[in-house]
């Protein structure tokens, strides 16, 4: 059995003035995850520090320069002789207009909970799944709504209204 040696991704989740979040679309001719959609971001280069890495990422992908709030969250993603960590920060838009690089095919600026209606990179879709809470199949759907959903949208509200105050 061959050992996973752990890589480094950085991925930035940019929200416009909407609370709409920027994802883009992976090249079919990529060698990871062709035609799917992602956040921004890449590859941490050895000795690259991650903030820089994702910041340096999301220009050469998007030409946006940006500024990073907070870790919002991590993924992981087994390839072939690499399993990649995503470290997931919140960014925030301060220069540029948004034109892809040759990587991407395209873009859209869309609300988190529509992101389950792309067809996304694997790491991504899980970081998503793991975002709602697991329903326990047993309980009606008004309690699952009142027990866990309810509370779990109010964290995110807060937080992503915590997020916009400080911009």
């Amino acid at each position: 059995m061959i050992e996973l040696v752990f890589g480094l991704a950085v991925r930035a989740l940019i929200t416009d003035e909407n609370g709409k979040i920027l994802i883009i679309k992976r090249s079919t001719s990529s060698k990871t995850n062709p035609g799917k959609w992602e956040l921004p971001g890449g590859k941490v280069d050895q000795g690259e520090p991650f903030d820089q890495a994702l910041i340096r990422e999301v220009f050469e992908e998007t030409n946006l320069r940006i500024t990073l709030g907070h870790v919002v969250g991590i993924s992981e993603q087994n390839l072939t002789l690499i399993r990649a960590v995503h470290i997931i920060l919140s960014g925030k838009v301060v220069e540029g207009e948004l034109s892809l690089s040759s990587e991407h095919d395209g873009y859209a600026w869309v609300y988190f909970d529509t992101l389950p209606e792309y067809e996304l990179a694997d790491w991504l879709y899980i970081f998503v799944k793991n975002q709602i809470p697991a329903c326990n199949p047993e309980e009606n759907d008004a309690d699952n709504y009142e027990k866990i959903i309810k509370p779990w949208l109010s964290s995110i509200k807060t937080s992503m209204d915590n997020i916009r105050k400080k911009r």
